[in-house]
């Protein structure tokens, strides 16, 4: 996948998801296109309730949102996990923290979508 908004964009529209995206730049415009678009359109509406989880960094540590991001999701092929203000995250500039994430990066699950947006 390209790192450029609109080649994102465009693999989105085809359902081609990535299991990880680090949404972040000068243009906020652009990581709210794209975290919307994953929002209203990763998960089928009906299978949101289960599937969809939303955080704010500032309320989530990192080995909370990758224990979201290792679940499978229920009933569904894809969950997607959403982290908005991912700046926020408290701990994200600790050594613990950065391993823990490292370790998922290399390894993500692929029935999982984990977006950042910094």
């Amino acid at each position: 996948m390209s790192h450029l908004p609109e080649a994102v964009l465009k693999d989105l529209k085809s359902k081609k998801f990535a299991p990880i995206y680090f949404l972040q730049g000068d243009e906020p415009y652009f990581i709210d296109l794209i975290s919307d678009f994953l929002e209203k359109n990763a998960i089928p509406e009906v299978e949101r309730g289960f599937n969809q989880l939303v955080l704010y960094g500032k309320e989530a540590a990192v080995s909370t949102i990758l224990s979201h991001a290792r679940k499978f999701p229920m009933m569904a092929d894809k969950q997607l996990v959403l982290i908005k203000e991912a700046q926020n995250i408290p701990d994200l500039g600790k050594e613990d923290a950065q391993k823990l994430l490292l370790n998922y990066l290399s390894n993500p699950l692929p029935s999982t979508i984990l977006v950042f947006a910094y």
